[in-house]
């Protein structure tokens, strides 16, 4: 069983129609993996939700029928890591590492700590990922990836969905 970790830039994607937005849809449909974002998260999204209604790209009415959706399967689909002072303190030292932005080393970080605690019950943690310097950071730090908006995207994703 894997545990599919999303960011922000790939979660998006279940609630707006865009590149790599097939993928995301293709991993909810297995049912035996496991979902999970942090706590940020949330907020980034709201953020980006709240922007495109700003924009006038969505409507109000679609703002709130997509945070509605996506705050029903915060509650039902998603184990939420919290952004404490610990993963923040942790995050320091992938900013100083690899000067990713602030977001980033957060999103990177609580990844990295789902991977850590979910080695021990054997559990694979599979980051879901568009944004590509955060991707190459991950892959130094040994976590296995799928960017969405990759060609072979559908193709990584059916070799994890059928490992044990």
């Amino acid at each position: 069983m894997a545990i599919f970790y999303f960011d922000t830039s790939a979660i998006v994607k279940r609630y707006h129609r865009e590149l790599g937005s097939d993928v995301v849809d293709k991993i909810f449909e297995s049912k035996e993996h496991g979902f999970t974002i942090s706590f940020w998260t949330v907020l980034e999204f709201m953020v980006a939700f709240s922007a495109k209604r700003k924009r006038k790209a969505l409507s109000e009415e679609a703002f709130r029928v997509t945070m509605a959706r996506f705050l029903k399967d915060v509650l039902d689909k998603f184990m939420i890591r919290s952004v404490s002072d610990e993963l923040v303190a942790s995050a320091i030292s992938i900013a100083n590492k690899y000067a990713l932005p602030s977001a980033d080393c957060l999103q990177l970080t609580s990844a990295l700590e789902s991977k850590k605690i979910l080695d021990e019950v054997k559990q694979k943690v599979v980051l879901v990922a568009s944004d590509e310097e955060m991707n190459k950071v991950a892959k130094k730090e040994g976590l296995e990836l799928i960017n969405p908006e990759e060609d072979n995207a559908l193709d990584k994703l059916s070799k994890i969905i059928s490992q044990p």
